[in-house]
């Protein structure tokens, strides 16, 4: 035999010694009677002494859901034209920022001029008409109070001068409203915003209450929520929200300032509204997501310190009549300096804090 294979022959030899040694050790401690209760690890029954001890709380916290939902605007606005005219400039486009008077679309003004004129033409022709009923109405009373007409005549003659004077009111209010149309030929904006969307082209025929641009005001927008109906009898107007739109991460507390009394009957949920502070980030139809506190709930928590590593578990350390023990427990939620305990530990226990390093987050 060559010298290396003899090493790897020695080897070998070592560890089955060795596993046969570490079987014999299992077997011992089994024969000794010595047994691990389910969920602990054996700690050999040390005492307390000056450590810190702590108690398992029953601890109340709170109920939380979470909804989701968009950004929109509470005073979305769309700028319509109030006349019929063919578009010939729109002179802003998405994202722009507007002030109140802004020129925003110019019509074609050609067909509204012709108004004007029609209308200013009407009304000489009224006033024309007017003058010649007042001559006759002036020249037949005279008559009338020679007796050179009869009463009759004269309200005949009355009644036409009545009928042009109406006839020029009308023709003025005709001119007037030609103007005013020929004024609306510029659509100009009520209020300051962006603009959000144009729903128009220069060429297209605009029409009386047709949208042409669409405004938000992005100092007033809100958060709407779609909640299941589930939770209908929890969630109030004024309680706190926490609003999260991770598009922007943007993190923000309102409270509910609207709930809508309907549900949707295709989704099983309702609309909760909650007006949301000035923020230049934001933009209506972005996703947000909120949590509700919909309740409270008994929980069972430990301090954070008193939980240990053992291997991939976690575990605290138990302190009982005959010693500590090591014992695995399952965590839930954290809590500032304590942590939710879903199994291993029962109300009123005590645990050892800070006997081993601390778990990390």
């Amino acid at each position: 035999m060559s010298a290396t294979a003899g090493r790897s022959y020695l080897v070998r030899l070592a560890g089955v010694l060795g596993a046969c040694a570490a079987a014999a050790l299992v077997a011992a401690y089994l024969l000794s009677g010595q047994k691990i209760s389910p969920g602990l690890v054996a700690d050999g029954g040390r005492g307390v002494g000056d450590a810190p001890v702590a108690t398992v709380e029953l601890q109340s916290v709170p109920i939380r859901r979470e909804v989701v939902g968009q950004v929109e605007s509470r005073s979305a606005i769309e700028v319509a034209s109030r006349v019929a005219a063919s578009i010939k400039e729109i002179t802003v486009r998405a994202g722009d920022v507007v002030r109140p008077g802004q020129l925003l679309v110019r019509l074609d003004a050609a067909d509204l001029q012709a108004a004007v004129q029609q209308a200013q033409g009407r009304l000489s022709a009224a006033r024309a008409e007017y003058a010649r009923a007042s001559a006759d109405e002036q020249r037949f009373r005279s008559l009338l109070a020679v007796g050179s007409v009869t009463p009759r005549e004269f309200e005949q003659v009355q009644a036409g001068y009545r009928s042009a004077s109406a006839s020029v009111s009308q023709a003025e209010a005709g001119v007037a409203a030609a103007r005013a149309n020929l004024k609306y030929a510029e659509v100009r904006s009520a209020v300051a915003g962006i603009v959000q969307e144009r729903l128009a082209e220069p060429g297209d025929l605009a029409m009386p209450g047709k949208p042409l641009v669409r405004l938000y005001d992005e100092r007033a927008l809100r958060a709407s929520l779609q909640a299941p109906e589930r939770l209908g009898g929890h969630v109030k107007v004024g309680m706190p929200l926490v609003v999260r739109v991770d598009a922007v991460g943007a993190e923000l507390f309102v409270p509910v300032s609207e709930i809508v009394p309907a549900a949707d009957p295709a989704t099983r949920s309702f609309i909760v509204r909650a007006d949301l502070p000035p923020d230049r980030r934001l933009r209506p139809g972005m996703f947000a997501r909120a949590t509700l506190a919909v309740g409270q709930q008994g929980i069972l928590t430990v301090p954070w310190s008193a939980v240990e590593e053992v291997g991939q578990l976690a575990a605290v350390r138990v302190v009982g009549a005959s010693g500590v023990q090591l014992r695995q427990v399952a965590l839930g939620r954290r809590f500032d300096d304590r942590v939710e305990i879903l199994a291993g530990l029962n109300q009123g226990e005590h645990v050892l804090v800070g006997s081993l390093p601390a778990l990390r987050q």
